[in-house]
């Protein structure tokens, strides 16, 4: 296991000992991903996103370049590195207001923020 982050919660993250300090971490923007740091990795789980809606309309084009044009840039690269497997995980934010009733990924899409838009994308 090997993670890659640019650890922009730095600040807070749980005290010593309370974070698993033994995962080799590469600390990077996956903006900054290179094929280098994805050669030897069998799988990849994606989850390095600016994760929710009052960030994503903070910044609308920020969003978009970190969550949608990164993460396409960043299984590319892995495709390329040879990686096997490419998980990229999303939020319910791309449903939006679906009302009432329960609903599951066959459901239609109808975001309403920045963020719910380009996690709609893939």
């Amino acid at each position: 296991m090997i993670g890659l982050d640019s650890d922009l919660y730095e600040r807070c993250t749980f005290p010593q000992g309370g974070v698993i300090s033994d995962v080799p971490t590469i600390l990077k923007d996956t903006r900054d991903a290179e094929i280098a740091d994805l050669r030897g990795i069998d799988a990849v789980i994606h989850l390095a996103a600016l994760s929710n809606d009052p960030l994503g309309n903070l910044k609308p084009g920020l969003t978009d370049e970190i969550n949608h044009r990164a993460s396409v840039r960043l299984a590319e690269l892995a495709k390329k590195a040879g990686v096997g497997r490419f998980v990229f995980a999303s939020s319910c934010s791309n449903y939006g207001k679906s009302g009432e009733g329960m609903i599951d990924e066959t459901g239609t899409l109808n975001p309403v923020t920045a963020y719910g838009e380009i996690e709609g994308c893939f």
